[in-house]
């Protein structure tokens, strides 16, 4: 691997990002919507991931997070320095309904 795609998420992780994206998109529409996140996560603190998740992801503040969005956030955290290890584990505690993980990536 050369360096230059040290700052690139590797396609397996961008794979496993999409799949998250799909878990939480249940209708299909590529966007994720407050209420999807809010089932999503069900009663684990919902309210407080989602509304963390979108301070995070949301960047036009529309109110729904796009798969553009989405991709863009995961590259962020890869470029502030945080391995595709960490990110996967992560992804991997998200997928089972662990709370949402403040990154600081900015």
């Amino acid at each position: 691997m050369g360096n230059s795609s040290s700052n690139q998420l590797s396609p397996e992780l961008a794979n496993k990002i999409m799949g998250v994206f799909r878990k939480i998109d249940t209708d299909g529409s590529k966007c994720i919507d407050k209420e999807e996140t809010l089932k999503f996560w069900k009663s684990n603190y919902a309210k407080v991931n989602t509304d963390e998740l979108f301070k995070a992801v949301d960047v036009d503040n529309s109110g729904t997070i796009t798969e553009d969005e989405w991709m863009e956030f995961w590259n962020s955290v890869k470029k502030a320095g945080y391995s595709e290890q960490e990110i996967e584990e992560e992804l991997e505690g998200l997928l089972e309904g662990f709370s949402w993980v403040y990154f600081d990536h900015k």
